[in-house]
């Protein structure tokens, strides 16, 4: 399917100018943003206020968390549907990813470095806690940018209150000799909006509509790929479809990424201003995020796993 093309998905700069509300450039930004996602279903956002102190930290406690054993790894840290970790993956054997609940905050970051170092790690402590309310800001204000684009930014904060996030690090293991260098299948994210920050090793691959696969952001520390999830398809009544991606392993060397991954808690309505009855008609049915994520992941229910759309034999009208 497709040849992998010298093409971009689209940049977005958030700098100090741009995240000014009412200002020429937050309103030139809010029309890159919404136009990314309709056209591409993601773009790459240029966010400087991590500093490359902490991306290096960050991803030196991400090393560090994988070098754990296996046991330490598979220990329970969540009752949230989702993969726990799984080293071995029969359709991914070069990955596994584990997550925290609630990373911004400390009692969340602090949980679950308890459970994997019962001792206490207070660098990978610290690291993910810094990071994680950064990368928190940059969701809250992506989004702030999508809804207003909308003329829905009455119900950008309901939806911040109603967010369920979670970090997950992943670990892309270099392949062995004569093993495939699949990383992660293609697939879209069964989140309201997924951001995925990269260390050194490139590898992400972005499927344009045209079925071309695009080369991926290259990683930087700056650099940030905003995806919408299938759920965010749904909320925007399929004004956005969400692009199939995947991960191909190409350096020689172990890849390591983190993404924040964001889920709507309670039951959302489908807003009135995305249904259009000329050219977008109620596609969906009132979304239950957190029900979908069930079926999903932990029922495992195989008519919704292979639907050729999941969120919408889920919810759809």
């Amino acid at each position: 399917m497709g040849s992998l093309v010298e093409r971009k998905i689209p940049v977005v700069y958030f700098d100090k100018e741009t995240l000014k509300p009412g200002t020429d450039s937050w309103d030139l930004a809010c029309k890159q943003v919404r136009s990314a996602f309709e056209e591409h279903g993601c773009f790459e956002a240029v966010f400087d206020k991590i500093p490359v102190q902490l991306h290096n930290s960050v991803f030196a406690a991400t090393k560090d968390l994988f070098d754990l054993p296996t046991e330490t790894l598979l220990r329970k840290t969540s009752d949230r549907p989702g993969l726990p970790y799984t080293p071995n993956w029969v359709h991914n054997p070069l990955f596994g990813s584990l997550g925290i609940d609630y990373p911004s905050t400390p009692q969340g970051v602090e949980k679950f470095t308890n459970v994997m170092w019962p001792q206490g790690n207070e660098a990978f402590r610290e690291s993910v806690l810094s990071f994680s309310k950064l990368i928190m800001e940059l969701y809250e204000t992506a989004t702030r940018m999508i809804f207003e684009s909308y003329g829905v930014e009455r119900l950008h904060d309901t939806v911040m209150k109603s967010t369920f996030p979670r970090i997950k690090f992943a670990k892309y293991r270099n392949p062995k000799e004569n093993e495939a260098s699949l990383g992660l299948k293609t697939h879209t994210d069964k989140t309201f909006i997924t951001i995925v920050h990269q260390h050194e090793v490139e590898g992400l691959e972005i499927l344009s509509k045209d079925g071309e696969w695009l080369v991926d952001a290259k990683p930087s520390p700056t650099s940030f790929v905003v995806f919408a999830g299938d759920i965010f398809r749904a909320w925007s009544n399929d004004r956005v479809i969400p692009c199939d991606h995947r991960v191909i392993m190409k350096k020689g060397k172990d890849r390591y990424a983190i993404s924040l991954f964001t889920y709507i808690e309670g039951t959302m309505d489908i807003p009135e201003e995305m249904v259009d009855n000329d050219k977008y008609p109620l596609q969906y049915k009132p979304i239950n995020h957190l029900s979908f994520m069930k079926r999903f992941f932990v029922d495992e229910e195989p008519e919704l796993q292979y639907a050729p759309c999941p969120i919408k034999f889920f919810c759809g009208v």
